[in-house]
């Protein structure tokens, strides 16, 4: 919520670290805290500028651009306490790249080391050791990368030529992007030869998880056949419909097998949940998983944090009498798996910064919203018919628990995954008899679901929705809590008021799909109508007004007249109606687009109003038809009169004047007269006929006769060549055409 900087302002750095801390650095460099102060401050105040601006507060030209290049003015979300804190400490940061290395050195290390702790014990991973970075993928190349010298100890000396013998393998479901696993290849110089796509279930279980029978006959192949299980990829998540994957029998496998299992999604959430099953030393649910916190959190800018469990040798009693450190605890340094204390960027730091501002109650609060703010949208919508929900739902197929009593009530890690909803995925669906199994909706329903989400994003945006496409089921719309760029939720009123807007629109939906049968059997039965596919029009559909018989004679000028035609019917509709619009089908001409209907509209009515205006515009433009048709036949007129000009001064002139040579002595014997020759024409539109231009030559003027009314003015004389136009004109024009 947005404040002035003289009403709440952030408080000195020094007052939020530790005192240790800062005597550490007091004693190297006394004057360093004013400086951390000072910039303390600074940033705060830029933030609250930022606020300022978000809310509409005038502020001084000169202090800040709150304008794109285009002029128009940028929107700044509102940011709580914590979220400045964030970003305070963000320049912060970097203030420390400058500091001397052996003061940069504590500080970093203790920054990285309280909040590795914390998270560990927040989510319930002892035992581990944490990667802080930027890029989302970055943990697990490096993650990938240790398993590589852990499986081959001489990647280091040999690299790729390591793999002769045996090649790695990596295990990822088929619902994951395929990005991820091409981007572990090209940042590790793998072949795509090393990623085996796991198939998704088919017959039991989601159809969004993966199929672990045939996961476990890859895992068995692949050893029999001489590659090396390297790594499983493992979702409790998906990306999209938020669905789990079977996580302790895939553990189970993996221990078999030797492979690194790694998690991800946003259900790994749900392991900060209080008062879950924490009974004694559990084992971790995974050996590493990446954690978002800064979506989970709301809070943007946080650092990305990959746990990874510590490498445990306790198994093999020699390795313990081992001098030194062991093989296997220097894989995360050889990967780049440790905190690089010696660097001139302190990552850490905002995420040290915001879970000293949050507290554990505080993170506990606002990943249990996320999870609430699922459970209340899913329950809202599953009382739908006509709307299908494809992620999974709160509580598990029993609904056992709600996210209240996994609070209240102990629970293990399984029954935490199943009994959470990370996202709500749903779309609008046909209406299926009993027993019939809709898997990808028709065509038009993902043109329908796309325009539901549109109506959505404007008229509820209060509950922030996506529109996605699965390739099994079509488009769909997709609330997730937890990528949501505020840490509000929406409350239980607006998710209300969602729902309310919702249902208003799955009226008007059906509505349409009910008369879009009605629409195309009145269209196809009249003389001047025809249906247009367009592909991308969720509304009713698309007609063309064609007058009877033009649809044979569609050449160019007749698309181009046809093309008028409509879009003047279209400027006409709009008059009365704002539901039409101007379509264009693949061939390029236009039609009249319908929109969406409502349950009280009459289609019949709305086609013979289409007709009916279209009769009329059709009448309006024949003044232009016939106009067109005069010069027609004007141009036809004045090429006969011409070409028969010409023939009668062939013979009054003599052919002897035409021959070559023989003209030339002729001409000079007897020159011709300055009044012979071929005159010109010209076509009248007022009186519909083509006349001669030796007026025009003779009196440097073009003028009707009667048209000079002055008195005791010369009237000029009538041409000598006044051809009529057979057939109707117009006299809507009073000039001539001189063709």
């Amino acid at each position: 919520m947005a404040s002035s900087p003289k009403s709440k302002r952030l408080p000195k750095i020094e007052n939020s670290v530790n005192v240790d801390v800062r005597k550490d650095s007091m004693t190297a460099a006394t004057n360093k805290n004013s400086q951390l102060g000072e910039i303390a401050i600074e940033a705060s105040e830029i933030v609250s500028r930022l606020e300022q601006v978000a809310d509409g507060i005038p502020i001084a030209d000169n202090a800040f651009n709150h304008t794109d290049e285009e002029g128009e003015p940028l929107t700044f979300p509102p940011l709580d306490s914590v979220t400045k804190l964030v970003m305070v400490s963000h320049s912060l940061a970097a203030y420390c790249g400058g500091l001397e290395r052996p003061i940069l050195q504590k500080l970093s290390t203790r920054f990285t080391t309280d909040t590795t702790r914390w998270i560990s014990q927040i989510f319930g991973f002892l035992d581990c050791s944490a990667f802080y970075h930027e890029d989302h993928l970055e943990g697990l190349v490096r993650v990938t990368r240790m398993m590589l010298h852990y499986k081959y100890p001489r990647y280091l000396e040999d690299g790729a030529l390591a793999f002769n013998s045996s090649l790695p393998t990596i295990y990822s479901s088929i619902a994951s992007p395929l990005g991820i696993v091409q981007h572990l290849c090209r940042q590790l110089g793998l072949p795509l030869a090393c990623v085996r796509p796991v198939p998704v279930n088919t017959h039991f279980g989601s159809q969004y998880t993966m199929d672990l029978s045939a996961l476990q006959k890859m895992l068995a192949d692949d050893v029999a056949t001489g590659r090396t299980p390297l790594l499983v990829i493992a979702d409790a998540g998906t990306p999209v419909t938020g669905h789990v994957d079977n996580i302790p029998r895939i553990k189970e496998l993996c221990k078999v097998h030797g492979a690194w299992l790694h998690l991800r999604g946003h259900i790994l959430a749900a392991l900060a949940l209080p008062n879950h099953q924490r009974n004694g030393h559990i084992p971790p649910v995974a050996d590493s998983f990446t954690l978002t916190l800064g979506s989970w959190l709301g809070i943007p800018s946080l650092p990305i944090v990959t746990l990874y469990r510590l490498w445990d040798t306790s198994a093999n009693l020699n390795r313990n009498k081992q001098v030194g450190a062991s093989r296997e605890s220097t894989l995360p340094l050889l990967a780049g798996l440790n905190t690089d204390h010696q660097g001139r960027r302190v990552l850490a730091l905002p995420l040290w910064a915001a879970l000293q501002s949050l507290g554990k109650e505080g993170v506990h609060t606002r990943i249990r919203e996320d999870f609430l703010a699922s459970e209340r949208l899913w329950t809202a919508l599953d009382v739908f018919r006509h709307v299908r929900v494809l992620s999974p739902k709160p509580g598990g197929e029993s609904g056992t628990y709600t996210v209240s009593e996994l609070i209240s009530k102990p629970a293990n890690i399984p029954l935490l995954f199943e009994s959470t909803a990370c996202c709500v995925v749903f779309q609008f669906t046909p209406e299926l008899n009993e027993g019939e199994f809709l898997s990808k909706v028709p065509p038009y329903y993902d043109k329908l679901n796309s325009w539901l989400g549109q109506i959505l994003q404007l008229d509820a945006p209060q509950v922030p929705i996506d529109i996605c496409e699965l390739e099994n089921i079509g488009v769909v719309l997709r609330f997730c809590p937890f990528e949501n760029a505020t840490e509000q939720q929406p409350s239980v009123e607006e998710t209300q008021a969602f729902v309310q807007c919702l249902e208003q629109q799955l009226v008007i939906l059906r509505a349409t799909i009910h008369h879009r049968e009605t629409f195309r059997k009145l269209v196809e039965a009249s003389p001047v109508l025809k249906v247009v596919d367009l592909p991308d029009w969720a509304g009713m559909g698309g007609v063309r007004y064609c007058p009877e018989g033009w649809e044979q004679l569609l050449t160019d000028q007749a698309k181009e007249e046809l093309n008028h035609l409509n879009m003047a019917l279209v400027d006409s509709l709009r008059s009365t109606d704002s539901a039409f619009s101007l379509g264009e089908d693949a061939d390029g001409l236009m039609c009249v687009r319908f929109g969406m209907l409502t349950p009280q509209s009459d289609v019949e009515e709305l086609l013979n109003l289409v007709i009916r205006v279209g009769q009329s515009v059709e009448e309006n433009s024949r003044v232009l038809d016939s106009m067109s048709e005069i010069v027609k036949k004007g141009i036809e007129t004045a090429t006969l009169d011409l070409q028969k000009e010409n023939e009668e001064r062939l013979w009054q002139e003599g052919i002897m004047r035409h021959v070559p040579i023989v003209g030339t002595f002729v001409n000079w014997w007897s020159p011709k007269s300055k009044e012979t020759g071929i005159r010109g024409r010209s076509l009248n539109l007022t009186q519909g006929v083509v006349e001669s231009t030796e007026n025009i030559y003779k009196y440097h003027m073009q003028m009707q006769a009667g048209q000079i009314s002055t008195p005791g003015a010369k009237t000029p004389p009538t041409p000598q060549v006044q051809t009529p136009i057979s057939g109707s004109h117009s006299r809507s024009s009073s000039h001539a055409l001189r063709l």
